[in-house]
């Protein structure tokens, strides 16, 4: 996962461009999940201390000490911060101090005011962004991180060979066969990142022979307004979410039919559409949805 790095400048557009790995991606989840929890606005005029669980900081699924989180302090230290207009000109840091406490457990971070007007920026995906993604549970996180490095890079889908998931989801062997990878690892993680997430996200396997050699992701992220929705019901208790939506005159597909029904979409308007892209029929339904 450490090869999975984006520009800081990407992230953050005044910071330098520092590459950030996913673990110190994870941090910055944390940090800004914390910001929004505390409501700090984007002018917050002095810097903040704040005083975060280790255990939320760390990969869920790596090392249960904090050798790796350090490393990931000390680089954020050094990424830098920068602006000014023609009287003006300023620098920071992301992370001016941390402080590890009550034996390792709780980290306290000091995070400067330009780094929290950078982080709550508003009218952007930042916030609303960073904090969906850092909700998600293993295996959608991941996918998720490599999905909006891609989409950072101007993509609009992406195809991975099974070898490479087996490494993206660092599954080290298990689930080495298609069905049970894509009942207990794939389908789950898109499920989890449509449902939490600011994007949505489509999975076509694609065949090399009689097997399934790859699986070509489609994705849509969505515009400002459903992302503050996205937002909002990322606040409310897992049990309540989505309950105030629709009319009452039918319920809502479940995530299994939703695919299914998709799935016939595409074999009919594959008919028709012969050679044409995945992605043109994703665009065709979604206009039709």
């Amino acid at each position: 996962m450490e090869s999975l790095t984006v520009s800081s400048s990407m992230l953050i557009p005044s910071a330098s461009n520092v590459e950030i790995t996913p673990a110190m991606l994870t941090v910055l989840w944390g940090v800004a999940h914390e910001i929004d929890r505390l409501r700090l606005p984007p002018n917050y005029p002095d810097a903040k201390w704040l005083e975060i669980p280790t255990r939320l900081l760390r990969n869920p699924e790596g090392r249960s000490d904090n050798v790796w989180l350090k490393s990931c302090l000390r680089r954020l230290m050094g990424v830098e911060l920068e602006g000014g207009n023609k009287d003006t000109e300023w620098g920071a840091v992301v992370l001016a101090q941390w402080e590890m406490t009550e034996g390792g457990s709780k980290v306290r971070l000091l995070i400067p005011p330009a780094a929290i007007a950078a982080i709550r920026a508003p009218k952007t995906f930042a916030k609303i962004e960073i904090t969906a993604a850092y909700r998600l549970k293993g295996h959608a996180r991941r996918l998720y991180a490599a999905l909006a490095d891609k989409k950072r890079m101007g993509q609009t889908w992406w195809e991975y060979t099974l070898p490479e998931l087996q490494t993206l989801f660092d599954l080290r062997g298990k689930y080495s066969k298609w069905y049970d990878f894509s009942r207990y690892v794939l389908t789950p993680a898109i499920a989890e990142i449509n449902d939490f997430g600011t994007v949505e996200v489509t999975a076509m396997p694609v065949k090399f022979g009689r097997s399934i050699g790859s699986v070509r992701f489609d994705w849509r992220w969505k515009d400002i307004r459903a992302a503050e929705v996205t937002d909002e019901q990322n606040e409310r208790h897992g049990s309540a979410r989505h309950k105030d939506q629709g009319d009452g005159s039918a319920p809502p597909l479940t995530e299994e039919a939703k695919a299914t029904e998709r799935q016939s979409a595409f074999l009919e308007w594959s008919k028709e559409n012969k050679g044409q892209p995945y992605s043109d029929f994703i665009y065709w339904y979604d206009s039709k949805h």
